[in-house]
């Protein structure tokens, strides 16, 4: 009778073990990364009654006979499965979608843990940390540690990892500015001022040659003596004033263009076939020209110069310009506005030129010239020789060293249709990192306040070969175990290895209807072990009570 109470016994605690397996599901089914456990039966020593036997011709075989001494939990398992993933926006919060595990490390010992959760910060020492334990998150590799170039956050032989929000990094010189876009193929062309006479000179009313002299203009109107003379004074293009005089009993209207040009800079004189003596400006654009023919004041002979007086005939004006203002990075990271003006030349030319405040530098090279298109508006050409070639050299205040920046213009166009021309530079100023990001191969990104992006260090993820054989430490921890195989440690979405999710927390796997559902077995499993040793006191009773 004993038996059965001691069978009886072993069921009632094994399904009180797996009543604390679903109660400790239940209990953690809001824990972040927790995994479900199962209990898995297996009954116990059996007392064999009787060995079985093989048949022979006369007889046939005879079945083993034994009773079993009752129940125990052989394995309480962890489901691995994934759990469903929810969004925090939190930065340093990370999931685990597939296989793998974050590796952590104790601040005292070093021994490495691992774990689903990772709901992470960055301590007072700037590394990131399990909060709730004050664990350090590993990374691999040599990411962030300033190799080939790159900027150093993290210090080799330490792997744990360093978030550097709020620290300054440099940016990038301007190298190369991409214009794009197009310049209006109708844009006016620049042209040259012209003032003229505004009637012709003429001899018996036929127009005057270079070799008519001016006695005999038809404008004189009392004949000149030896000693008068013709004077003119005007104006040069810019503004300065200019004079002269011939003889009048003698000189030619050619001796007149011929002095006048030698009177006058940055224009020349001319004398037309109808007889119109022409002041053109060499230069385009906006000028001051000016002259006026008069008797000397002590002349016998008298012409009326008032009739053919000097009018302006050709607005001078520069060709239409369009400005562009673009940024420029310095070498010291300091960003500042570099103004581009193109102007007009030819039909199918313009020319590019750079300015900057002189309070920030001095430009060296300031032009691109000989900015040539194609009759069907293609690009065709750009820069001349020296300084009118395709770049632009700056020399910022405070450094000793011009800075070049290549100008591409070949994708600008020369269509008739509005302006339309934008500008891209490869120059980045100084920043400071604000936040970081994670990529799914659990790559650390930290993201500056000049659109910088900059790696920072590479999370370390670990699987095995047999996850159930790890050992569960509590803190959501796991330590790898004689079962489970050595750690394999790698980056995200390799070997096996899942994706990183950055802003979102993996939930627990723990599915209530199947917990509860176990419960009701585990208490019915309890309750008919219980009936049994309440069955076995019972016959106990009776057989107390034969001898009574």
């Amino acid at each position: 009778m004993t038996r059965a109470l001691m069978t009886g016994i072993t069921g009632l605690r094994a399904h009180q073990q797996k009543l604390d397996v679903v109660a400790n599901n239940l209990a953690n089914m809001n824990t972040v990364g927790f995994k479900q456990q199962s209990t898995v039966f297996s009954d116990m020593l059996y007392q064999q009654l009787r060995s079985g036997s093989e048949g022979d011709a006369n007889s046939g075989g005879i079945n083993p006979k034994a009773i079993g001494s009752g129940v125990k939990v052989a394995q309480i398992t962890r489901n691995f499965n994934q759990g469903a993933l929810e969004t925090t926006s939190q930065p340093f919060d990370y999931a685990m979608n597939g296989e793998g595990f974050f590796v952590l490390s104790s601040p005292v010992g070093g021994q490495d843990v691992y774990t689903r959760a990772g709901a992470f910060g960055v301590d007072s020492e700037g590394r990131l940390v399990d909060p709730g334990t004050g664990f350090l998150v590993q990374r691999i590799g040599d990411m962030g540690e300033g190799i080939n170039g790159g900027l150093q956050f993290q210090t080799a032989g330490d792997d744990s990892i360093r978030v550097p929000i709020g620290e300054t990094i440099s940016g990038a010189v301007t190298e190369l500015m991409q214009i794009n876009g197009n310049l209006p193929a109708n844009a006016s062309e620049p042209i040259a001022g012209v003032i003229s006479l505004s009637a012709p000179l003429e001899v018996g009313a036929v127009a005057a040659t270079g070799a008519d002299t001016l006695a005999s203009l038809d404008i004189s109107t009392v004949a000149y003596v030896p000693g008068d003379t013709i004077e003119f004074s005007g104006t040069n293009p810019d503004g300065t004033a200019f004079a002269g005089s011939v003889a009048a009993d003698t000189a030619t209207v050619q001796d007149l263009v011929d002095s006048i040009n030698a009177a006058v800079t940055d224009a020349t004189a001319a004398l037309l076939a109808d007889g119109t003596i022409s002041l053109t400006s060499d230069n385009t654009g906006e000028n001051l020209m000016s002259i006026t023919l008069t008797d000397g004041v002590a002349n016998t002979g008298l012409s009326n110069f008032g009739a053919v007086g000097f009018i302006e005939t050709i607005e001078g004006y520069n060709g239409d310009s369009f400005e562009l203002i673009s940024e420029v990075v310095g070498p010291q990271g300091e960003a500042h506005e570099l103004a581009l003006l193109f102007t007009k030349d030819t039909p199918n030319t313009w020319t590019v030129t750079a300015n900057i405040d002189p309070s920030v530098g001095t430009m060296v090279d300031d032009t691109v010239g000989s900015l040539t298109f194609n009759e069907d508006g293609s690009f065709n050409f750009a820069g001349g020789l020296g300084t009118d070639d395709a770049n632009l050299v700056v020399l910022f205040n405070g450094s000793s060293v011009n800075q070049t920046v290549s100008m591409d213009l070949s994708s600008l166009s020369h269509y008739a249709s509005a302006y339309n021309v934008n500008v891209d530079q490869d120059g980045i100023p100084a920043g400071v990192i604000t936040t970081v990001n994670v990529t799914t191969r659990g790559e650390l990104m930290g993201i500056a306040s000049n659109g910088r992006i900059v790696p920072v260090a590479q999370l370390a993820v670990a699987n095995f070969d047999n996850v159930r054989g790890l050992v569960a430490e509590g803190d959501n921890y796991y330590t790898r175990g004689l079962a489970s195989g050595e750690p394999m440690v790698g980056s995200g979405e390799t070997g096996g290895r899942g994706q990183i999710i950055g802003g979102q927390l993996e939930q627990s796997n723990v599915d209530i209807a199947q917990e509860f559902t176990q419960l009701i077995i585990a208490q019915r499993g309890f309750s008919a072990n219980a009936r049994t040793i309440t069955v076995s006191d019972e016959v106990l009773e009776e057989l107390t009570n034969i001898v009574r």
